[in-house]
């Protein structure tokens, strides 16, 4: 008999005589184990755990995975903590719809990325929207009550510091008085902030602004920006002890059940009466977060109501979230010079 053939009898034999070794109840455990292997592959969340485990870990996360959740960052400026908690104190009316359970164990056995989309779903379909309660006409100015802080690349990739990234925008972390004031498509006269100009605009632009001294002590409690020329661009901007504006709008991150472990983050834009504090209308909103092998990334993320994605090469989205939060605020807040007439698009 060929060596060959002796050896594998061999390791046959010697595996066989083993099994018959083993108790009852260890070959159970063992064929147990198997079927449950076999099982989960069969599983789009069995096969995340074989694929995470067959790599060693370099994949993606898989869903069941155990997360330290935390809440979101608070701001530690005094003056943007106090904004923070007036924002969350808020009380809304009680027709905006309320929160929907969503029945997780519905996709007990899905894989991580279907689970989460359905989940982002059931929140748009449920909750999301744009609700008015009251508009203004012939409105003059407007003030920012919360400042967007500005945001680098480890809080964008943080699944849990950024409190709100559904309201987030570029224009209204480093531009905001460019959405409001200055050309035919914006009608607001002025715009008032806590943020001064160097701070609020970015480096290229700080210089659009002739900017009045402060001669007072201490800080500038508020700043006014007017008389902004978009043809130019120049404008004006004015430190002042107190706002002006009747009108104002601030936002606010908000909780689900499980919403930051699915990497979706919801939160609310304000716009009330500053005297009386009536609120005049509620944008509810949900992001969802881009997934990579190794992280999550809120910058380019989806958002409802509306898929508001920024402009890219051969593709127009339905919204172009560079001038978010305008397009909401100035349906409620009608402003005093507004002439559509006087808009004229490119060619």
């Amino acid at each position: 008999m060929p060596k060959g053939n002796v050896s594998a009898q061999h390791k046959q034999t010697s595996t066989r005589g083993r099994w018959q070794g083993w108790s009852w109840r260890k070959r159970g455990l063992v064929m147990l184990g198997g079927v449950v292997l076999a099982i989960a592959t069969l599983t789009p969340m069995g096969r995340e755990w074989v694929f995470f485990t067959v790599m060693g870990g370099e994949w993606y996360t898989p869903k069941g995975w155990p997360m330290q959740e935390r809440g979101w960052d608070k701001p530690t400026d005094p003056r943007e903590l106090e904004a923070y908690e007036y924002a969350h104190a808020l009380k809304l009316p009680e027709s905006l719809p309320k929160p929907v359970p969503f029945n997780f164990v519905r996709h007990l056995f899905s894989n991580r990325r279907t689970t989460k989309f359905a989940y982002f779903d059931h929140l748009c379909a449920t909750e999301a929207g744009e609700y008015i309660f009251k508009t203004v006409d012939k409105v003059e100015g407007i003030y920012q009550m919360r400042t967007m802080p500005k945001r680098d690349d480890k809080v964008m990739e943080d699944r849990y510091a950024f409190e709100d990234p559904a309201d987030w925008s570029h224009g209204e972390e480093d531009a905001s008085p460019y959405s409001f004031i200055g050309g035919p498509s914006t009608g607001f006269r002025y715009f008032e902030s806590r943020r001064p100009p160097k701070e609020i605009a970015n480096k290229y632009s700080v210089e659009d602004w002739q900017i009045i001294p402060w001669t007072k002590s201490g800080i500038a409690p508020y700043w006014r920006y007017h008389h902004f020329d978009y043809t130019k661009p120049s404008g004006q901007v004015a430190p002042v002890q107190q706002i002006e504006a009747s009108y104002a709008y601030t936002w606010r991150g908000i909780h689900r059940e499980a919403d930051r472990k699915h990497g979706i983050a919801g939160g609310e834009l304000i716009v009330l009466d500053r005297i009386t504090g009536e609120i005049l209308g509620v944008r509810r909103s949900f992001a969802i977060a881009r997934q990579g092998p190794t992280r999550l990334n809120w910058e380019f993320a989806y958002f409802c109501p509306k898929n508001m994605i920024y402009r890219s090469i051969g593709r127009v989205p339905e919204i172009n979230k560079g001038k978010y939060p305008y397009d909401f605020i100035s349906q409620i807040l009608i402003p005093i010079d507004f002439d559509p007439s006087k808009i004229h698009f490119a060619k």
